[in-house]
């Protein structure tokens, strides 16, 4: 596995090694034996200066031409609500090749390194991402339609690869239709320690796929394993086209749930925010660290509501957390001075302002607030 992974790096063209947060990437391939193009979008804030050390969860997609552009966008609009997250695209050219898990006599391929498709994810696109890029232990593969049919494939076949399968509108009649009778003759196959989020659409045009939705749902109704977190959910108001986006939505709204813990749920209580977290990273099986800009928010409110006890607690947590930052120091200097402590806010906002890099504005409002706090000195 090393050395196609190192032939796979060395081969590599048109790789941007900048500041990018859009890169494709031209992949000459040894198991597939031509070139293949994988994108990478990264967070917004990945090269800022406060997340240089922050690591990151992974969500790769297939069929990335037509699902890149939309899940990518939608990911990161949606930070702060959801974790925020690398995007990595893998294109699919030839989507009945690639994405079918039959054999020629349509039998289901049984030994996960006979897939092309799948021991190029696990054996070239993964280790090269996880090389290049800032990721954490945390994983999620997507897929439409034939992609459906794919993840869940992938899960039944090489569960440890992610910890999150999406599989939206798969095509379980596509074929032969050896899926659920495979499925159905190897029920262990269910007894994993993952997530799986399954959706369809009810307006559909393929006559199968609701029946064996249902099917597939009865199959996890009986024999999932305890520690299978799943869902299958049938959604009226959409077709098959619309069930890519909403149903990814939800399912990223879900893994990472209750993300967001606000100042109402501390006051009083600002141990509350160790514990929220706390629950996060064991849900999720990572260390999940609470992002710049929520702590920036958080500290703010509480500051402005004069919950100053707890604003002082999340801003030393945010100081721990992002060290080399002004902002975190800017807001202690406004911490004590509501505590009418302007020795220590002057501490504090000459901390920030020699933390300031580059941001004139920031710097001005450092500089007027250190004006305000010799006054009242």
């Amino acid at each position: 596995m090393k050395l196609v992974w190192l032939f796979a790096l060395l081969c590599i063209s048109h790789l941007s090694w900048g500041n990018e947060r859009e890169v494709e990437l031209e992949l000459s391939s040894a198991l597939f034996k031509e070139t293949r193009k994988v994108h990478i979008s990264l967070p917004m804030g990945y090269f800022n200066l406060e997340n240089k050390a922050r690591r990151f969860p992974v969500l790769y997609l297939t069929d990335a031409r037509g699902q890149m552009d939309h899940a990518a966008s939608m990911i990161h609009y949606l930070q702060g609500g959801i974790s925020e997250m690398i995007v990595v695209g893998i294109e699919t050219p030839s989507r009945s090749r690639d994405l079918s898990p039959y054999t020629e006599d349509g039998q289901v391929i049984t030994e996960p390194a006979n897939h092309a498709l799948l021991n190029f994810i696990r054996t070239e696109v993964k280790p090269l991402v996880e090389q290049r890029y800032r990721t954490n232990s945390f994983s999620l593969l997507s897929g439409h339609s034939l992609g459906g049919l794919f993840t869940l494939y992938t899960m039944l076949s090489t569960p440890e690869l992610f910890d999150v399968y999406i599989a939206l509108s798969p095509a379980m009649g596509w074929g032969s239709g050896n899926m659920l009778p495979f499925i159905e003759q190897h029920p262990e196959r269910l007894k994993l320690d993952k997530t799986l989020i399954i959706t369809t659409e009810a307006d559909t045009p393929f006559e199968k796929q609701i029946p064996n939705f249902i099917r597939l749902r009865k199959n996890l109704d009986a024999h999932a394993g305890p520690k299978l977190n799943w869902h299958a959910d049938l959604y009226e108001a959409e077709d098959h086209m619309t069930i890519a986006h909403i149903g990814l939505y939800d399912a990223v709204r879900y893994v990472f749930r209750n993300w967001w813990i606000t100042g109402e749920k501390i006051k009083g209580k600002k141990h509350e925010f160790d514990a929220h977290y706390q629950g996060l990273s064991e849900r999720l099986g990572y260390e999940v660290v609470p992002e710049f800009n929520e702590l920036w928010g958080l500290s703010n409110y509480l500051v402005v509501k004069e919950y100053i006890e707890e604003a002082e607690y999340i801003v030393n947590k945010w100081i721990a957390y992002y060290p080399d930052t002004a902002e975190p120091y800017g807001m202690l200097s406004r911490v004590m001075m509501a505590k009418e402590a302007p020795q220590q806010a002057m501490q504090a906002v000459n901390k920030a302002i020699s933390l300031s890099v580059d941001d004139a504005s920031q710097l001005a409002w450092l500089n007027k607030q250190k004006q305000t706090i010799q006054q009242a000195l």
